[in-house]
């Protein structure tokens, strides 16, 4: 069963807090997408790619997850925010292929962006992904889009 997002309140200010795991993935993808200062929205190929035909968001629309995570994106304000909203609805199992897909988003275009890199640290930091396994998936995706 689908749970919606919950807005909780620490303090006087409202935070986004993301449940259901799929919309959780999506957003955090959207995160990456955001990040880039080059690619606008519609035209990664990648990021749409991922929404359409990965496991996680098998039976669910794509657009719709599409439309919630820029919703998601919009109330968080910013690419860090909609991390923290979306991770704790993130399985273990599911961090390291959803930072892999992460970096194939940023990386589509073929430029790492200062600020995709700062994404790229804080998300690897956020999902718990160890150096090593983190630069060796951004030179093996690296390659990948070279072709």
């Amino acid at each position: 069963m689908k749970q919606p997002a919950h807005h909780t309140t620490t303090g006087s200010i409202p935070t986004l807090q993301i449940t259901d795991e799929a919309e959780a993935c999506a957003a955090i993808l959207m995160a990456c997408l955001r990040a880039s200062e080059i690619f606008g929205m519609t035209e990664n190929a990648t990021f749409h790619a991922t929404i359409r035909s990965r496991n996680i968001f098998k039976g669910r629309d794509a657009v719709a997850l599409i439309d919630t995570a820029g919703r998601y994106f919009e109330q968080a304000g910013s690419p860090a925010g909609l991390i923290d909203a979306a991770l704790g609805a993130i399985r273990a199992q599911t961090r390291l292929p959803l930072f892999y897909h992460c970096i194939d988003v940023m990386l589509a275009d073929g430029v790492v962006t200062p600020q995709e890199h700062k994404i790229f640290q804080y998300l690897k930091s956020k999902l718990k992904i160890e150096d090593q396994t983190a630069w060796q998936a951004m030179e093996v995706l690296l390659a990948k889009n070279q072709l």
